[in-house]
């Protein structure tokens, strides 16, 4: 399957991009699409579930209806070193050691590359029931972004993060080296799932190259 490394690559660089709210607890999941690669969109649908509490985070990725889920954990916000990557592709189990900074390195839909933000809030569309705006993104590599934010959920942004938006996003559309990806929120519960802050057991430790290694052979 020639495509399985370019999914979970493309995974993995979504996941360096996690908007938590400042909400006490809460979970928004996203549905993804990529509507500049036919082929990849044939493979099922893709979702993604952030879930964040006044402590912890986690983020759940499934791919190819389900035949492949990436997630990350980390139990305690104030200590991002400790986020732990868990990947289940099609039985093989992996926990990522070391980070994900080799695989998240295009960082899409990242903020740390922003160069400006430009609101229209008369670009307006209703999105789980929340009123959003449009806010157009710039980066330095010429990309411009477009999320879709609503004032009613706030963000908190990450240390490297270049702007801040003034809300939080139920729908993004970003330019990629894969071509366009587009995230939109499909539902927002107020409080996650009871285990999923809780670190799984039976991955296989293995270290970005390892990983890397083994994709390849897919």
């Amino acid at each position: 399957m020639k495509n399985l490394k370019q999914i979970a690559l493309v995974a993995f660089a979504i996941f360096s991009t996690q908007f938590y709210a400042q909400t006490k607890t809460g979970a928004v999941t996203y549905e993804m699409s990529m509507p500049d690669n036919a082929e990849l969109s044939a493979m099922g649908t893709n979702t993604i579930k952030v879930s964040f509490s006044e402590k912890s985070t986690a983020t759940q990725m499934d791919m190819m209806g389900g035949m492949i889920s990436i997630k990350t954990i980390t139990p305690d916000k104030s200590n991002a070193t400790d986020t732990r990557m868990l990947m289940d592709m099609m039985g093989k189990k992996y926990e990522v050691t070391g980070g994900s900074q080799g695989f998240g390195n295009s960082d899409i839909a990242s903020l740390k590359d922003a160069v400006s933000v430009t609101y229209d809030k008369k670009n307006t569309k209703e999105i789980l029931g929340y009123k959003c705006y449009n806010a157009t993104v710039k980066m330095t590599d010429g990309t411009v972004s477009n999320f879709y934010v609503t004032e009613a959920i706030t963000v908190q942004t990450k240390a490297d993060d270049k702007i801040k938006l003034s809300g939080f996003p139920l729908e993004i559309e970003v330019n990629s080296e894969k071509g366009k990806i587009i995230l939109l929120a499909t539902a927002f519960d107020k409080a996650p799932t009871a285990n999923c802050f809780v670190i799984p057991e039976g991955y296989k430790k293995v270290t970005q190259e390892e990983l890397q290694k083994e994709l390849g052979g897919m």
